[in-house]
């Protein structure tokens, strides 16, 4: 049986290395900056798993990106770029993010040019974004009030709850899961070709 992809690149993988570790890399950063840069109240109320959240989400594209270059799944792609661009809200310092959709957008369209898209296919890329953004909403908009008080003065605001938190990283990981799953079912590049 020919193999058209027999030693030839894979279109589209680079530029999805691209996307995914610039994702990664901002993640990580923004990570980075809220665990070090919050308040001792807001710290104490918090604890460390709201920032493992938000991080979780603006992982999730790249995480996804990187499964589709080791599953061979350029649909992957798809998702992970339409899923990036919306998690801007999260800080100005995210605005990076859209640069690893455009250019994991960019790996879709050259990956998934030689065949025709699935329904499947489409499922993915219209369903993996829609939990990462919940996630996400309800962690920064079902906040809660903490007061704290230390020698000469005080402090108090709202703050993100470990139980939203949970909750958040639970659909982000389900969602990651799903997407493989559905993409693993769709037909690959090469039995397109065999077909």
């Amino acid at each position: 049986m020919y193999d058209p992809d027999m030693g030839t690149r894979r279109p589209g993988r680079g530029l999805a290395w691209t996307g995914a570790l610039v994702d990664l890399v901002l993640a990580a950063g923004i990570g980075i900056l809220r665990a070090t840069n919050g308040s001792t109240g807001e710290a104490r109320a918090e604890g460390a798993l709201p920032t493992i959240a938000i991080v979780a989400a603006l992982a999730a594209p790249g995480v996804l990106a990187l499964l589709g270059i080791v599953l061979d799944r350029p649909v992957l792609f798809g998702a992970a770029g339409f899923a990036g661009s919306p998690l801007l809200v999260v800080s100005f310092v995210a605005f990076p993010i859209l640069i690893a959709s455009v250019v994991l957008l960019f790996a879709f369209a050259k990956a998934t040019a030689a065949r025709p898209l699935t329904r499947l296919d489409a499922l993915v890329l219209v369903g993996f974004p829609g939990p990462v953004w919940v996630g996400l909403w309800i962690l920064v908009t079902q906040t809660s009030q903490y007061t704290y008080n230390y020698a000469g003065g005080g402090e108090s605001g709202e703050y993100f709850t470990a139980g939203h938190a949970a909750l958040s990283i639970t659909l982000v990981a389900v969602d990651i899961v799903a997407a493989c799953a559905l993409a693993l079912r769709a037909p690959t590049r090469r039995s397109a070709y065999a077909a």
